[in-house]
């Protein structure tokens, strides 16, 4: 569980994440798409689901670090306003969105930091979180995109991941990079991730994120990125690539205009949606058509 910084007590309240996630499922209500939530199965907690299941959140060590070293300090205080906020989730799953995983407590997974007892001991504590709130998410999203251990997904009951990194830093010149393709306007669509390891759940292509308009990025003008995404609709369209649309309701507390964006994006994927020239699938959904795919070309 990731620590919060001053700036993040002030903007991830409770009260300023569910508004985030009411209004981010209306927009997906008018516009007629689903989607697919991954959720961290600690912050699903409410506080009396922590205080029977405290065993549940075992201190864990990463390069020397206490991961939950901040949560716990704050629980001492009797403050969980922003760590745990069972509403989000409750109003997720009473829409037709999927409810996935983001694994228990948002700790990284690749091999290169954990060993496969730690991997294997958080995949347990996502069934436990999992059967306390009555779902059984069937695709994985790791936290940070760092990705490890997937033969271990597919034994803890998941069916999919998104594609992520091994790296566990991002460099300078690759946050420039990002940014910089935020202003690409050609950017293209995916293809299906073709090589497929029959031990390992399927991969789901990696996405690309709806710019998160904070600080630098803020001054990305909106009509750029929607330049972009006309492109990235069409090109998926015309080649027959996967658009895949990804971003955190976090992003939407503190970022500039991020309604207004989602809204004009969705507008042009609901309209393409209607013309019947895009399918609009979930994760769950889009591992299902692959799988089938295996199975005829087998």
């Amino acid at each position: 569980m990731d620590p919060l910084k001053s700036r993040h007590e002030y903007y991830f309240t409770n009260d300023r994440l569910n508004k985030a996630y009411e209004k981010i499922t209306n927009i997906l209500d008018r516009k007629e798409i689903k989607g697919t939530f991954a959720f961290v199965g600690a912050f699903t907690m409410s506080k009396d689901e922590y205080q029977a299941n405290r065993d549940w959140f075992s201190d864990i060590y990463i390069n020397g670090e206490n991961r939950l070293a901040h949560f716990k300090r704050a629980a001492g205080f009797n403050h969980f306003d922003g760590w745990l906020n069972p509403d989000a989730f409750d109003m997720v799953k009473k829409k037709s969105h999927e409810i996935a995983s983001h694994s228990f407590r948002h700790i990284p997974l690749p091999e290169n930091m954990i060993t496969r007892d730690i991997f294997k001991n958080e995949m347990e504590l996502i069934k436990k979180v999992s059967k306390l709130k009555g779902i059984e998410p069937k695709t994985f999203i790791y936290p940070q995109n760092l990705i490890g251990y997937q033969n271990q997904l597919l034994k803890a009951g998941f069916i999919g991941y998104r594609m992520g990194v091994k790296q566990s830093h991002i460099k300078r010149s690759q946050r420039l990079k990002n940014l910089l393709s935020e202003v690409n306007i050609w950017t293209r669509a995916q293809e299906p991730c073709q090589s497929q390891n029959l031990e390992q759940p399927v991969s789901i292509p990696s996405g690309h994120f709806l710019n998160w308009r904070y600080s630098l990025r803020k001054k990305v003008p909106i009509t750029i990125t929607l330049k972009k995404w006309s492109y990235l609709i069409n090109d998926a369209i015309q080649n027959n690539r996967i658009l895949h649309l990804y971003t955190h309701p976090h992003n939407f507390v503190d970022g500039d205009q991020m309604y207004l964006l989602l809204d004009r994006i969705l507008k042009l994927i609901s309209d393409a949606i209607r013309k019947g020239d895009m399918v609009n699938y979930t994760q769950k959904e889009y591992v299902d058509q692959q799988l089938k795919l295996q199975t005829i070309s087998s």
